[in-house]
């Protein structure tokens, strides 16, 4: 089947709200997050992400004129969407692809395009964290060259009012129990050769 991977402007309403769907639609399948989940809103918001980044989505023909059928960002620095870059660092984030689309490559062929997006735009390193659950994930980002960085560990807390607190290695070292009720993420890195 043919497919064709490309970046969603930010006035693209129709596919904006097509890959804000399926993104909460991957981690709402997989189980990541629950439907009353404060980070809900935040995959939904696609429109968002292609404002402060550069969001990829994978559709179906030629032209790219099917269905959305994966989606990732690809985060510059500078961009509210950081979670883990420092010094001029690019993050890939929400990599999502349709549940009913897996076993195609999608992920990595998205995560390979984020890849040389980043690096053609300048990038030394590209950074991301993924759950520490996700082991597809784990095999898919060491098979493309990502190395594991423990001190890109980090656990996230959601707070009441639905934002989040993010707890570092040293701080779950100190107080183990603080990490009790998180969801635990792991780093990779990919240098650029």
């Amino acid at each position: 089947m043919s497919e064709l991977i490309r970046v969603v402007q930010p006035t693209e309403d129709g596919r904006l709200a097509e890959v804000g769907e399926l993104t909460a639609l991957a981690y709402l399948a997989d189980g990541l997050v629950d439907a009353a989940h404060p980070y809900v809103p935040m995959l939904r918001n696609a429109k968002a992400r292609a404002e402060h980044a550069d969001l990829l989505m994978m559709a179906d023909g030629e032209s790219g004129d099917g269905p959305v059928v994966g989606t990732l960002t690809v985060v510059p620095p500078g961009s509210p969407f950081v979670e883990l870059a420092t010094d001029g660092e690019f993050e890939l984030r929400m990599l999502a692809v349709s549940p009913i689309e897996r076993g195609r490559g999608i992920g990595g062929k998205l995560t390979r395009a984020g890849m040389e997006m980043a690096a053609q735009r300048g990038a030394k390193r590209i950074v991301l964290s993924t759950m520490d659950t996700m082991h597809a994930a784990h095999r898919l980002y060491e098979r493309l060259g990502f190395e594991r960085r423990e001190d890109l560990d980090w656990v996230v807390l959601d707070n009441p009012d639905g934002t989040v607190t993010k707890l570092t290695p040293e701080h779950v070292k100190e107080d183990p129990s603080c990490a009790q009720n998180g969801v635990s993420l792991i780093g990779y890195s990919w240098e650029a050769r």
